[in-house]
């Protein structure tokens, strides 16, 4: 495959969740593109385009790795303006996740993979292409992932779509 054709991330399924961050976004009504229910994940690491031989020490590394169970609040609502995306996403960040997203921080260094885009966040992006700030105040929603997947981001006219290559349950 083609370097343009291989770009990965790790992400949290939220497909349990979809029906509740659906009636959100119905709630929301904002502009711009919505987020499809079987679409709908919390990023834990956006790799960029990857090279076989990383992609396949990664998925070893994940294959050895205790991942554990957490569960979060989604709280929050909010937007990243100069990406025009709203999301939903923690007040409070669980320790067992920022353990994990360290310790695959450090990990990801000695790949060569470079830095994260960002610091770590966790969301779920609701709509893109939308930049509706200040945001009300909401409900809040139990967050409690299941597994960590390995996804590939393929870009399309009507937007990306993510393709689940590799998936790993969470451990309580």
């Amino acid at each position: 495959m083609n370097e343009s054709g291989n770009r990965l991330f790790l992400a949290f399924p939220a497909d349990e969740l979809a029906p509740a961050l659906g009636r959100l976004q119905d709630w929301l009504a904002l502009p711009g593109r919505r987020i499809p229910a079987h679409q709908l994940h919390m990023t834990l690491r956006f790799f960029g385009q990857t090279e076989p031989s990383r992609q396949a020490a990664l998925v070893r590394w994940l294959g050895r790795h205790a991942l554990p169970a957490f569960s979060l609040r989604l709280d929050r609502l909010g937007c990243f303006p100069r990406a025009g995306v709203v999301w939903t996403g923690p007040g409070r960040v669980p320790e067992a996740l920022a353990r994990l997203a360290d310790e695959l921080g450090r990990y990801c260094a000695g790949l060569k993979l470079g830095p994260p885009h960002r610091a770590f966040r966790p969301h779920v992006t609701l709509f893109r292409h939308c930049a509706a700030c200040p945001l009300p105040k909401t409900e809040p929603l139990v967050y409690r992932p299941r597994s960590l997947g390995l996804y590939r981001s393929i870009q399309t006219e009507q937007g990306p779509h993510y393709e689940l290559l590799r998936s790993w349950p969470l451990r309580e």
